[in-house]
Formats: C-alpha cells, structure tokens, sequence
C-alpha cells in the first residue's frame, strides 16, 4: 500500500497539528462558516405567519416588498450571484420582521385602548364616589347646624333664670297638647 503525499498546502506545523488535536478532544469547534440560521427560510416562515387575513390589510406593504425581495434573491441565485442572492435574502428577512413588527404593535395600540378605557371608567366612577362623598358631608353639616338651631330656638323661648315669674293668669302661655314623647329605655 503506497501512502499519497499531500500536496505542501495542505501540510501544518506539529503544534498546530496538536493544538488542533487538543481542540477536538475538549469539544472546542471551529468557527463555523455560515452566519447562523438561513434568512431566506426565516423570512419565509415569517411571511407564511402574517399572510393571514386577520393581518392581511396591515403588513399588505412590508409582506410585497420582502417577497420582492426573496423573487430578486433567487434571480440572482439563478445567475449565480450568491454574495447579493444572500444579501436580499437579509433584505427579506428584515421586511419580513417589519410586517411581523407591526402585528405586535399594533396589537400591544388594541391593548392599550382597553386599558385606557378601563382607565378613564375607574376616573369617572372615582369622580362620582368624591361627589357623593361630598354630597354626604355637606347633607350631614346641614343636619348639625339645624340641629344646633332648633335647640337654640328651644332654649330661647324657655324662661330665662333672672326674670320674674309671670303672676297674670292671662298672659300666661297656654299649655300645649303635645304628646309627651316616648324616649328609648337604656338597658
């Protein structure tokens, strides 16, 4: 058996060789060539998520332009331009990613409305609650001060100490009939 020699390109220093080794031994990789995960496949799982009618009407214009995109992606795939096939595949995925910005947000804008709305219910009802409040206070101010006036009013038109009695029958004032009033018992 002849063993091939290989060509001096291909050939590498013995400390390489081991550090190479040794790499491989602990699991370290090499750098791998590719750039992470395809954009041309992520952007067309992302258009085949939003091109839905519930969205249709709003990511109508990023959805055009990142399939434009991907259709000039292949075109130049087709003529072998791989280095602009793979930027406009970048191009589509960042369309894509536009479209599928506007669900969100536009979701998140649905979401605030009812919050606000939620909101401005709880300010309008707090409202109502202060003025009732107030409402209640003020009925409950009136109520002291009417009573503070009628017991006023009744110990005004009782006798005062220092005056002398009345001896004249006919001035006398004329008893009234008013039922005597029941007062609670406290047990």
């Amino acid at each position: 058996m002849k063993l091939a020699r290989l060509p001096a390109s291909f050939a590498c220093s013995p400390a390489l060789a081991s550090a190479l080794t040794i790499g491989a031994v602990l699991g370290i990789a090499a750098p791998a060539h590719a750039g992470g995960p395809d954009p041309a496949a992520e952007a067309q799982s992302l258009l085949s998520k939003l091109d839905v009618a519930e969205t249709r009407s709003l990511v109508q214009a990023p959805v055009e332009k990142a399939k434009a995109a991907q259709q000039r992606a292949q075109n130049a795939r087709g003529a072998g331009d791989l280095q602009h096939a793979t930027e406009l595949d970048a191009l589509a995925l960042s369309w894509a990613q536009v479209a599928s910005d506007l669900v969100r947000t536009a979701e998140s804008e649905k979401k605030l409305a009812e919050v606000q709305k939620a909101v401005a219910d709880l300010e309008q009802k707090a409202i109502r609650t202060q003025a009732l409040i107030e409402q209640t206070i003020a009925r409950r101010g009136r109520a002291e001060q009417n009573l503070k006036s009628a017991g006023a009013t009744t110990n005004s038109t009782s006798k005062p100490e220092g005056a002398k009695p009345n001896t004249d029958a006919s001035k006398a004032p004329a008893p009234s009939k008013a039922k005597p009033s029941k007062a609670p018992v406290k047990k």
